[in-house]
């Protein structure tokens, strides 16, 4: 057994710690990440529970390759039961952590409890501390960060995973973040505040060695040289995601102004990966890369010009360009920069956030909510002063709209008068990008992923509009329910294998099964490897059905149900039942004892 595969636990009303190996048994049928996280969860997190209750146990998993040497191998998931949703939920996250909590020879960790007082966890290699951090309580993201890796990076440099104060008061859109990267959805840096656990550091020197060296080079060696020569990469490695703009806005699916329209050639002219490229990234030549990767998606924007001139941030990607831009009415590219730059220094989901203050503003614009409980702002769509403005109400915990922290729903619950038609989530988790009207397919995504809308659960838009993979008719609903169940399942092995979901642009399944064998030994064929994908699925169904969701809540707002273009109740009740045929579900989306039976879960 390497020392890669074990388990930490953490008890923070205790403070103590035990480490466990993980059975190789468990690691075959879960393989890591989302897969092994489920596992423990379903079997040990206590039915009902308060989400931000002692008891919801917070699990912070690795991949079976993170921290392989290999493109793409960096992704570790958090996951925990949501305050957000009440559902299950993964949230995942790339960088530098990952790998090194497998250096330091953990392959994840389970907390449980609550400490007395605001605490940090510092790892090093096999030592684990439980450490006072008081001192850091009220601090924002980036200057925990700098603090903790002045203070422990001794022979290399540390790396810190924190929350900020949205998460210290755990407000529901609250994310964890790995320095430049984020585990933003579901308001798990909610779960991680109620903890008082403020952060964790990593150092680690150990070293990824693969069951079988040769095969794992050979493999290595022909992926990387797949993703490197695609087609699909170079634009992602010039514009990363804001390449997506453009393209998404001229097929009608780039949702603008709280998600009343597809397309805008102004905003879009002023947002696209072109003009970001040049006004932001410096002809895209600023690339912050992931460790090992080929793809290298990620840039570091610098501001020339305006009020936010001199302000450097990583980013910003297509979901936040659309959710802080277009969707709130905002063309400035160095507006949505500064507009990012404040969630992930208050530690909140930039995703959630942008949706949030849309509905907000379209409340306003309605004359729902009058000036007076605005604090004074005119929260008109393309209002940059009002966006910066709720942010920092909404990080801080002060000001008229701190309630906007706890997203669409908690907001139009308390402004009530009709407001549920437009507060645009679904088991109230905000709607992505994507505009869910334009693909049938990618509605029914919205509607039965686990963790509420996901536009990676799985990304049908891809194939129904764009093209990718084989043209689909978008507004077809035959066909759909299977298409989301297999990529659903797909999906659980990227987010349990440990890999970024763009080495898919180039790579297969064929490809990533020979990388997974090469590296753990366990001689896997292709079927045993889809049942992973299908068994994880399967299992965060079953723990949301424990929870009490079902058929009722794999649904839609009223604004995608009616309207221009519109997924009707019949089509979207067509969708559910091809969906739950094809997964073995009943009729009512609950997992049969039977299937848990066979899938070897229970």
């Amino acid at each position: 057994m390497t020392p890669q595969n074990n388990l930490l636990r953490i008890n923070l009303t205790t403070s103590t710690t035990t480490t466990d190996p993980i059975p190789q048994s468990i690691l075959r049928k879960f393989m890591g990440g989302k897969g092994l996280a489920a596992h423990y969860l379903y079997n040990e997190n206590p039915p009902g529970c308060d989400p931000l209750s002692p008891d919801n146990l917070l699990a912070i998993m690795t991949g079976a390759l993170t921290g392989a040497p290999a493109t793409n191998c960096v992704n570790f998931a958090v996951c925990a039961k949501s305050p957000l949703t009440g559902t299950w939920n993964d949230s995942h996250c790339n960088g530098w952590w990952g790998t090194e909590l497998r250096r330091a020879g953990y392959m994840g960790i389970i907390i449980n409890g609550q400490a007395d007082a605001p605490v940090y966890i510092n790892i090093v290699d096999g030592r684990v501390e439980i450490l006072d951090a008081d001192d850091l309580w009220g601090v924002d993201t980036f200057s925990t960060q700098a603090v903790l890796k002045k203070r422990h990076s001794i022979n290399r440099e540390a790396r810190v995973l924190t929350i900020g104060t949205a998460g210290e008061r755990m407000a529901k859109l609250a994310g964890i973040f790995a320095e430049n990267r984020t585990a933003a959805r579901g308001g798990l840096g909610a779960v991680m505040g109620s903890k008082h656990l403020k952060a964790i550091v990593v150092s680690g020197h150990g070293k990824f060695e693969p069951a079988d060296p040769e095969a794992f080079r050979a493999i290595r060696k022909k992926i990387n040289h797949e993703v490197r020569t695609s087609t699909g990469v170079e634009n992602l490695r010039k514009m990363g995601t804001s390449e997506l703009v453009e393209i998404v806005n001229e097929t009608g699916g780039w949702s603008n102004r709280n998600y009343t329209s597809g397309r805008n050639d102004e905003l879009s002219e002023h947002l696209d990966g072109f003009a970001i490229k040049e006004k932001l990234w410096d002809g895209g030549s600023r690339r912050r890369p992931c460790p090992g990767c080929v793809i290298q998606c990620s840039h570091l924007a610098v501001v020339q010009e305006g009020q936010y001139r001199g302000l450097t941030h990583d980013g910003p990607e297509f979901e936040s360009i659309t959710l802080l831009g277009s969707n709130c009415g905002i063309d400035d590219p160095a507006v949505v920069t500064a507009a990012e730059h404040l969630c992930d220094t208050y530690g909140l989901d930039s995703i959630s956030t942008g949706s949030t203050i849309a509905f907000l503003m379209e409340c306003y614009e309605r004359g729902l909510i009058s000036k007076e409980e605005t604090d004074g702002l005119e929260l008109t769509f393309g209002s940059v002063d009002a966006l910066i403005e709720i942010i920092h109400m909404m990080g801080s915990g002060e000001g008229a709209l701190a309630f906007a922290a706890n997203g669409t729903r908690d907001a139009s619950e308390r402004i009530g008068q009709g407001t549920e038609y437009f507060a645009m989530n679904v088991k109230g988790l905000e709607i992505p990008a994507y505009l869910p009207q334009t693909a049938k397919g990618q509605a029914l995504a919205y509607a039965v992923s686990d963790r509420g809308a996901c536009h990676l659960r799985p990304w049908t838009y891809g194939k129904e509009v764009l093209g990718r993979g084989g043209q689909l008719d978008p507004m077809a609903t035959a066909g759909k329910g299977k298409m989301v169940r297999d990529g659903q399942q797909r999906n659980a092995i990227y987010d349990s294998i440990g890999i970024c979901k763009f080495f898919t642009y180039a790579a297969g399944l064929d490809d990533l099964l020979k990388l997974y064998t090469a590296s753990t030994g366990f001689d896997m064929d292709r079927d045993e490897f889809d049942t992973v994908g299908r068994r994880v699925a399967v299992l965060t169904r079953a723990f949301n059905n424990r929870e009490g969701f079902g058929r009722d809540h794999d649904t839609l707002p009223d604004r995608v149900k009616s309207g221009s273009n519109p997924v009707t109740d019949q089509e979207l009740d067509a969708m559910l039942d091809e969906f739950y045929d094809a997964s073995g579900f009943t009729s009512d989306g609950i997992v049969p004892e039977q299937l848990l039976i066979e899938l070897g879960i229970k």
